[in-house]
């Protein structure tokens, strides 16, 4: 089946080519593969290229074999801005900092870290201890202050089901959480679970869950421990909290119990009145989506002024605390002294004082925008990787070095800026687009997908297996779990995800239809009698669930003879085009049986290959 799981090898050239051009991302496309006839799960990221002479050249090539490694997967915040001088810098000492000595002079060239003043350390602790006791009573007028202000979204971070919404319009958010635990419950496996007492079951049994409306569904044995069992059903349809009967193969009751979420996520964090309700039970969200909105938000008129009053008295603690460690003014950055400004004759320890000014000759900023759920996450200092797309597309190291502390909500929604500071490389202007990625968090055992030499990416239930000759005997729903772990758990870094489904529409096709943000799929068939058939099943799935339908594939469509070069047809001629018309779909590719891709693909070096007939298909994405 390894030739199988390869029909779209040869587009990754097409797409590669597409990617250079483009900022890198870390995931932008991903497309289902729909196999009608013949398939194995399996997921494949491009990085492919043409490199040999020879169609036939590597028949006695030995097979390669790939494992899977764990790893740990990063959250990362992004956003977009333009580049940005740095501006000149006004070396300061608060006030109460009295000043000994400026030891910088105009002109100079001075290194981070650089000797620039010396001051009295006495004068520093005592405004210390003063700018402390301020924000102490400024944080009770904060907390003290509560008046109405515009509504604020909540969001889902990640995607999943609806299967709980415990706030209704008019409530209050904290009482609800409070109350509940969460304003609502997602599930973000596909599954729901039952536990209950038996002796009677082993892992990856088939079962059956009937409902409390009498509905009956196929289930799968989780786990048999110790006498519990659980039982794991899909999410779409019963509910949390439902009682249902588990009966095995032959009808006998093994159990009752309640339905629970398998995976939940709870969505908690906020304050305010819910003013509208944007989702429904039971449905199926995306990550960023609105559950809800709210007003009420209990901050006062003067709230805002509160906080940058706050903010000016942290900055100036920070600059204090780095003068008490330094045990004098130190050059921050590398720059150029511009100018000096301190003039013992008039200076005063009363007001704030300028030292100097210095211009930080190889540094520039991007600032970004952060949606309200991630701001919290955000830390100064964390490391960013900056893409400036029209110097270079390998990305810059940066960091974060402001975070603003009130948010912009003009728009409607609730936003943050965060200022990034990188090095000045060649080529770098005022004004070129950049693209940020900061890594906020790490969740360890994540699942870092197989490599070949050149960068493809692999992933499937076999490169799982302790042994890989062991047989996958699993029912639809943990296969679908699985699935949904391959997108949420595997460390991908592409451009475009390709997911071959097995042939059919069960539950695995349908799991990926409901969970994974798709593009669109590919209907892959090969040349029988019962293609129109099942291709027309495949094209109604897709329309149901409001999946577009890139085009159809014919694979296995006839040989070439290698002396003549005429088709064979082995199976007859295809059906693919007539059901691809029927349907008004393009045909974009008929593929013939090749010894070389079988070969090549054995041995490791499927970018080896040569052929050109998924062209069209890789034109088709290139558009999307």
């Amino acid at each position: 089946m390894e030739e199988q799981q390869k029909t779209g090898e040869e587009l990754f050239d097409k797409l590669s080519q597409e990617k250079k051009q483009r900022r890198r991302k870390r995931l932008r496309r991903v497309i289902i593969i729909v196999a009608v006839i013949f398939a194995a799960l399996v997921m494949v990221v491009s990085h492919l290229r043409k490199n040999v002479d020879a169609r036939f050249a590597a028949t006695q090539k030995d097979v390669q074999s790939y494992t899977v490694a764990p790893g740990t997967i990063h959250t990362l915040v992004s956003g977009s801005g333009v580049l940005e001088q740095v501006d000149e810098e006004d070396v300061t000492v608060p006030a109460g900092v009295e000043v000994d000595e400026v030891i910088a002079e105009a002109g100079d060239v001075v290194a981070k870290g650089d000797l620039l003043a010396k001051v009295d350390m006495a004068s520093v602790v005592d405004t210390l201890s003063s700018t402390q006791d301020q924000i102490k009573t400024l944080d009770k007028k904060i907390n003290s202050a509560k008046s109405d202000t515009a509504s604020t979204s909540v969001t889902t971070s990640v995607g999943g089901r609806v299967k709980k919404i415990y706030a209704q319009v008019g409530d209050n958010v904290v009482s609800s959480v409070t109350e509940n635990g969460a304003l609502a419950l997602l599930s973000v496996d596909g599954c729901m679970a039952v536990d209950f007492e038996s002796d009677s079951c082993a892992r990856g049994d088939a079962v059956t869950v009937t409902l409390s409306d009498g509905t009956a569904v196929e289930g799968t044995v989780e786990s048999a421990t110790l006498g519990t069992v659980t039982v794991l059903v899909t999410d779409n349809g019963p509910a949390l909290d439902e009682q249902v009967t588990v009966a095995d193969a032959a009808g006998k009751t093994l159990g009752t119990g309640k339905l629970y979420i398998h995976s939940p996520v709870a969505v908690t964090g906020y304050v305010g009145t819910v003013k509208s309700i944007s989702c429904k039970e039971n449905a199926n969200v995306t990550a960023g989506s609105t559950l809800m909105t709210l007003r009420d938000t209990k901050t006062s008129a003067n709230f805002d002024a509160l906080l940058r009053q706050r903010q000016d008295l942290e900055d100036t603690l920070t600059g204090l605390l780095t003068i008490y460690r330094d045990g004098a003014v130190l050059a921050s950055q590398d720059g150029l002294v511009t100018s000096v400004e301190y003039d013992e004759d008039t200076a005063t320890s009363a007001t704030e004082t300028q030292i100097l000014t210095l211009y930080p000759q190889k540094q520039m900023t991007v600032t970004i925008s952060i949606d309200e759920t991630d701001i919290l996450s955000l830390k100064e200092g964390q490391e960013a990787q900056v893409t400036v797309s029209s110097v270079s597309d390998d990305a810059f190291t940066g960091s974060v070095t402001s975070i603003s502390k009130a948010a912009d909500t003009s728009t409607g929604v609730t936003r943050y800026s965060a200022e990034v500071t990188l090095d000045r490389e060649e080529g770098m202007l005022v004004g070129m687009t950049a693209d940020v990625d900061v890594r906020i968090e790490g969740t360890e055992n994540a699942l870092i997908p197989s490599e070949s030499k050149t960068g493809i990416q692999v992933m499937s239930i076999n490169l799982l297996l302790e042994n890989e000759t062991d047989p996958v005997i699993w029912r639809g729903p943990v296969i679908s779990g699985v699935v949904q772990q391959f997108w949420t758990d595997v460390l991908w870094n592409c451009d475009y995800l390709f997911v071959d489904m097995p042939p059919g529409t069960g539950d695995v096709s349908l799991s990926v239809f409901q969970s994974i943000p798709l593009d669109g799929i590919i209907i892959v068939a090969s040349p029988q009698d019962l293609v129109g058939m099942v291709v027309e099943k495949a094209v109604k799935m897709a329309e149901m669930m409001n999946v577009p339908i890139v085009g159809l594939v014919e694979n296995m469509s006839y040989v070439a003879c290698p002396d003549c070069g005429k088709k064979i047809y082995l199976f007859g001629e295809g059906k693919t085009a007539q059901a691809a018309a029927a349907h008004n779909l393009p045909l974009l590719a008929e593929m013939p049986i090749d010894p070389a891709l079988a070969s090549l693909t054995d041995a490791g070096s499927i970018e080896d290959f040569q052929g050109d007939w998924l062209k069209t298909v890789a034109d088709r994405l290139a558009e999307k």
